[in-house]
């Protein structure tokens, strides 16, 4: 697993354009911020933007995420051989390596995606709470898991092209 890097930008904008039936909302911009903020893991075809927490935020009709919380924000994969789930568990482990991280990670997916919903179940994610957008037009559902933190292992050995001064 590793963070996506300036030259990646193409690559991970023309996927998210192929699927911009999924992600309409998805703009370039966006993307190359997530990049340039660390906040995008690229491997193996599969992208993964998330967002640290750094206050407070409703993110559910009742569930409210707190300071160091994650939330991912996208996932899209070019295959279904398994690697999304496989990176999707690197990114969970990695969060249990990092100290000021809180464990709990939370995603919000549109209520109709059942494909995506029976992904994030299989990968140990459970659905708490309703969310909506678009002034209550488009349904959503809020996931969640809470990662148990891990201090036994070395970030650096763990994600290589970790660096601690970037994630704060």
């Amino acid at each position: 697993m590793k963070f996506a890097i300036k030259d990646d930008f193409l690559e991970i904008s023309n996927l998210f354009k192929k699927n911009r039936k999924l992600f309409p909302h998805i703009r370039m911009g966006y993307l190359l911020r997530s990049i340039q903020q660390n906040e995008c893991i690229y491997t193996d075809g599969v992208v993964i933007i998330f967002k640290i927490h750094q206050r407070t935020i409703q993110i559910g009709n009742i569930t409210k995420s707190q300071k160091s919380d994650f939330h991912l924000n996208q996932i899209l994969t070019t295959k279904n051989d398994g690697s999304a789930s496989k990176i999707l568990n690197q990114f969970f482990n990695y969060i249990s390596l990092l100290p000021h991280a809180s464990g709990a990670i939370y995603l919000n997916v549109r209520s109709e995606n059942d494909r995506a919903k029976k992904f994030y179940e299989r990968n140990g994610m459970n659905l708490i709470d309703k969310t909506s957008w678009s002034d209550g037009k488009i349904k959503g559902d809020v996931y969640q898991i809470i990662v148990k933190k891990n201090g036994s292992q070395d970030l650096e050995s763990f994600f290589p092209s970790f660096d601690a001064s970037k994630i704060v």
